[in-house]
């Protein structure tokens, strides 16, 4: 093998003097690590007729070297830096490491077997309907419990489900469908925040801070104490003991709008936030989801295909109820103009998701039915 299209110093300084970093990154340094890297890939193809290469990315292999160089000086000293640069040995153990990173990551990647397509509707139309809900989401003040509650986390579930998709589109099912797990308890939380509004919200922060108490993490120490004195008060007024702490914080704000008639309450996923948000039809999904989080067999020896629509829909049919949210809330926030644009998208999107979920829902039903006479036999 022979080098091909390997680039010139000035190619190497115009992309280095554009990565926008907080120190100087040395060129000449960079570069002689950079042609190194290229001289340990050929004498290791060359050497060995199983290693097949027929072209370097150089870009790739540039930046694994401006990688190596950049953590190695970014915590120096000056005067560090300047004893690093004059060690002879680091210039080419640095180009060793970045061609066998080259080598692993770009050559010899392990890529899972993907069941989906990021140009496909199921995917695409997805990514950018929520693409375009995030980017009007991310307008609000952030990191305000009090006022953006809602907004928040409804920021935190759009990136969810963006990261459940992205997770799908790598062919990691089972991962995609446990991170389905935490997009389901945010959605049961927005859901009951949305629908009761206000007193629940501030029932909820006040929970929020218990944590806070609980996890040490109030500063004003003799505040910390007042906080943890109300909660135990609380907990013994509802009969409950020291080992209930956990549940309380995480579920007990959730009393005041519990049935007077409701005896099956309980602190706890299934039986209080999910049952209450008016989703116990996906106890059985969640279940199986935690059951993958804790690594059963489950896990290891999944069916891809039945994850992968599992997962979809899922995520599809946890979407609709995140874009009533996103209605509810931002039809009253937004300008007239924008809310018509985002009307306008929805008209067309909407409906193309709705044929897309139901088009995905028929195929899974009819792979159920093949997996389920294949096991008969």
């Amino acid at each position: 093998m022979a080098i091909k299209n390997m680039l010139n110093k000035d190619q190497v300084e115009r992309i280095i003097n554009g990565i926008p970093v907080h120190l100087s990154l040395d060129v000449d340094y960079i570069y002689d690590v950079y042609e190194m890297a290229n001289e340990a890939i050929e004498m290791l193809v060359n050497q060995n007729q199983q290693i097949e290469v027929n072209d370097i990315n150089q870009q790739d292999l540039l930046f694994y070297c401006i990688g190596e160089y950049y953590y190695s000086v970014s915590n120096l000293s000056e005067e560090e830096v300047n004893k690093f640069k004059i060690n002879e040995d680091y210039p080419s153990s640095m180009a060793s490491v970045a061609a066998d990173k080259y080598l692993s990551l770009s050559i010899f990647n392990h890529v899972e077997k993907k069941l989906a397509n990021r140009f496909l509707p199921p995917a695409s139309s997805l990514n950018m309907y929520i693409n375009f809900m995030l980017n009007i989401v991310k307008g609000y003040k952030k990191n305000d419990p009090q006022s953006t509650l809602i907004s928040d986390l409804l920021m935190k579930s759009l990136t969810i489900s963006r990261c459940i998709l992205e997770q799908l589109l790598n062919g990691y099912e089972t991962e995609a469908y446990s991170s389905w797990r935490t997009l389901h308890e945010c959605e049961c939380t927005l859901i009951i925040l949305d629908k009761y509004g206000e007193p629940i919200i501030n029932n909820y922060l006040k929970h929020m801070n218990y944590g806070l108490a609980f996890n040490d993490s109030i500063k004003d120490k003799a505040q910390q104490d007042k906080v943890f004195y109300e909660m135990k008060e609380e907990m013994r007024a509802k009969q409950l003991k020291s080992k209930d702490i956990r549940k309380y914080i995480e579920y007990g704000w959730l009393y005041p709008i519990v049935p007077a008639d409701d005896e099956t309450f309980k602190l706890n996923f299934r039986d209080g936030l999910e049952k209450l948000a008016g989703l116990s039809s996906y106890a059985k999904r969640y279940e199986i989801s935690s059951e993958i989080i804790h690594s059963t067999p489950l896990l290891i020896y999944s069916n891809k295909e039945y994850f992968y629509y599992m997962t979809l829909l899922s995520l599809y049919e946890s979407f609709f109820r995140l874009e009533k949210v996103f209605v509810s809330l931002f039809s009253k926030r937004v300008s007239m103009e924008q809310m018509q644009r985002y009307l306008q998208m929805q008209r067309v999107y909407y409906s193309q998701l709705v044929i897309i979920h139901k088009r995905e829902l028929e195929t899974f039903k009819r792979l159920q039915k093949s997996w389920s006479e294949k096991n008969s036999h």
